[in-house]
């Protein structure tokens, strides 16, 4: 029987030994006995289910001479757990299963005894996390375009299971399209691959992204070790997305997405999305909300989760002299729209970010979007009810003149910073003509107050952040900027 195995480097080791009156391996020569894990692999992280536990499925090969019972057990730095007798070792393979593992890190050691308990046959993985898996999705945002030069730093405990299916600790860049086994991903032919990726590894110098800032940041809050599925690819639209070509499996992007999820036992705690960019046209804006909503019941579906946590980028600014930017305000009010439509969603605004080039955030802004996904995932993924979403439109108030409107606003971590002069908003009566006003936030810190040269007709429309590079200063204590947003009927 053939079967697929990644090998990960284990740290593997036999003995020939005996067990003193302890349960301790006394390790006094080498045998010729051999054990070669496929799974699991360092820094493999499992999905934790709703009781904190997982069960690590244990395989290996194995030379002929090695029969008997396979016993496992977990170590920690606080404890080490009892052996599990989990099966029989015979015939040169052996599949099982360590039950219900608790969340944390782990060096997981195996070992085969034979009847007599004379000789032992050890090998250790370390380390192995049970915790959460996070899905990174989208174009090349989530890719990640910062400079190396100022990546997030690897921390043990947060792991990326790569595109070549391979778990190792999560360093920067975590994308690697034509490593991936899937063909959809690979940007050159395939008798051009090999070069492609030496020449990857060699040359690189940007792929600073928001997820390993993200994962850290949720290691830090939760002491939950965080696992990241990279799934993103630069300059995919939404329709390269459909969930009706998964069929097609690793020929489609989101075919190639369920195909990892349903390797690592079909379970995640959540979605990160960014993208957009290449929606914004004409044709395909006006399907866009559509295409999201279908894009994320698919996912639910598959994963078997209605209520899966769904966090996901607002576009940010786009340096483009083209004069019509209408197809991208959409896409940007059709995002913050979309946290209307379904439950359990959050958006996160990048309006304010820092740009690597005309279209790709830098590293900074990068880590600044991971920390702001890490609040929201705290808040729809681990109960963190003090987190909010961050500045969204509310409601508006007119006084009886109509020259002065006060906008409420919702979603406030704290209050809006004070700001005397209030930038990024516009204002257009129904022939289209943009009205002169002052703003300025509010005492009360949640609203902004426009004070205008005359009254204003009943039929206009509050626009913020408008246009491909708007200038933007309303924030909450957080540094959570006012979502772009606009037509709103005034």
């Amino acid at each position: 029987m053939e079967k697929e195995k990644q090998r990960g480097g284990a740290n593997m080791n036999t003995y020939k030994g005996s067990i003193d009156g302890r349960g301790m391996m006394m390790r006094d020569s080498y045998s010729q006995q051999t054990i070669e894990m496929i799974e699991p692999v360092p820094h493999r992280v499992y999905q934790r289910d709703d009781n904190d536990c997982a069960d690590i499925v244990i395989e290996f090969t194995a030379s002929a001479d090695v029969q008997g019972a396979v016993e496992a057990r977990l170590v920690s730095t606080n404890s080490n757990d009892a052996w599990q007798t989990i099966g029989s070792a015979a015939d040169g393979y052996f599949t099982g299963q360590y039950s219900n593992a608790r969340t944390g890190q782990y060096r997981l050691e195996v070992r085969v005894v034979s009847d007599q308990l004379e000789s032992i046959v050890f090998v250790a993985v370390d380390p192995v996390f049970i915790g959460d898996l996070w899905i990174l999705a989208g174009q090349s945002n989530m890719e990640g375009c910062g400079k190396l030069i100022d990546a997030a730093q690897p921390q043990v405990g947060v792991s990326c299971f790569y595109m070549g299916d391979k778990w190792d600790v999560a360093t920067e860049p975590l994308c690697w399209l034509n490593e991936s086994l899937d063909p959809v991903n690979w940007t050159v032919p395939e008798e051009e691959r090999e070069e492609a990726i030496r020449a990857g590894r060699r040359d690189r110098t940007q792929g600073a992204g928001l997820g390993l800032p993200f994962a850290k940041e949720l290691l830090r809050e939760t002491g939950v070790p965080i696992g990241l599925i990279m799934c993103a690819h630069g300059g995919t639209s939404m329709s390269q997305w459909d969930p009706e070509l998964r069929d097609q499996e690793g020929r489609s992007l989101y075919g190639a997405m369920i195909r990892k999820v349903k390797k690592l036992g079909g379970k995640v705690k959540g979605c990160l999305w960014y993208q957009g960019e290449s929606d914004a046209n004409p044709e395909a804006a006006s399907q866009f909300h559509e295409r999201m909503i279908a894009w994320v019941s698919s996912l639910r579906r598959d994963v078997s989760d209605q209520r899966l946590p769904f966090i996901y980028a607002q576009l940010s600014t786009f340096f483009n002299w083209e004069p019509d930017a209408s197809s991208w305000n959409r896409i940007q009010q059709e995002q913050l729209a979309f946290e209307d439509a379904m439950e359990n969603v959050a958006m996160v605004p990048t309006i304010d970010a820092s740009m690597s080039d005309a279209i790709h955030l830098d590293a900074s802004s990068q880590g600044v979007l991971g920390l702001r996904m890490a609040r929201q995932a705290l808040r729809l993924a681990y109960g963190r009810s003090s987190v909010l979403s961050g500045p969204r439109p509310s409601n508006v108030i007119w006084n009886d003149e109509r020259t002065q409107l006060r906008l409420n606003i919702s979603g406030i971590n704290g209050k809006l910073r004070p700001i005397e002069r209030v930038l990024g908003f516009h204002l257009e009566e129904a022939d289209g003509k943009r009205q002169a006003f002052r703003a300025l936030t509010g005492d009360d810190g949640s609203t902004v107050l426009f004070h205008f040269e005359k009254p204003i007709s009943a039929d206009s429309r509050l626009f913020h952040g408008a246009g491909f590079n708007p200038t933007v200063n309303v924030k909450d204590a957080r540094g959570i900027p006012l979502a772009v947003f606009g037509p709103l009927p005034v």
